[in-house]
């Protein structure tokens, strides 16, 4: 019985891996895993300022279907990879995760520490 491995396996070099083969695939899976990660950060913020101009009626349910709509994105992107391509999955569904989550972490972050000018206080007006 032929596993997927080892029908990956014979995409690279007649059928065998070396340890340099592996780390090469592992690297490239990586930097697609942070691509992904990058441009799904990136419409996911385009998204929610879209979201945020609509009526607020309509807020929530936009906003819970442009989620939606880029959850199924982006598993169909990944089950494509992984069924057509030799790149270790894992590698970059584990690459996607850790820098989307730093991206939000840096973005809300900035969201939460950013400065809003305070509205002048009652008795710092300059009438006496």
């Amino acid at each position: 019985m032929q596993t997927r491995t080892a029908g990956r396996a014979l995409l690279v070099k007649g059928g065998r891996f070396d340890g340099e083969d592996v780390l090469t695939l592992i690297l490239i899976s990586v930097v697609v895993g942070v691509a992904l990660a990058l441009a799904y950060h990136y419409l996911s913020m385009r998204l929610q300022r879209w979201v945020s101009q609509k009526k607020a009626l309509m807020q929530p349910v936009i906003a819970i279907l442009s989620f939606f709509v880029r959850l199924a994105i982006i598993v169909v992107i990944l089950f494509a990879l992984g069924f057509w391509s030799p790149l270790n999955i894992l590698a970059v569904c584990l690459a996607f995760i850790v820098v989307f989550t730093i991206l939000n972490g840096i973005w809300l972050y900035a969201l939460a520490t950013k400065h809003r000018g305070a509205p002048p206080s009652a008795n710092a007006g300059g009438a006496n």
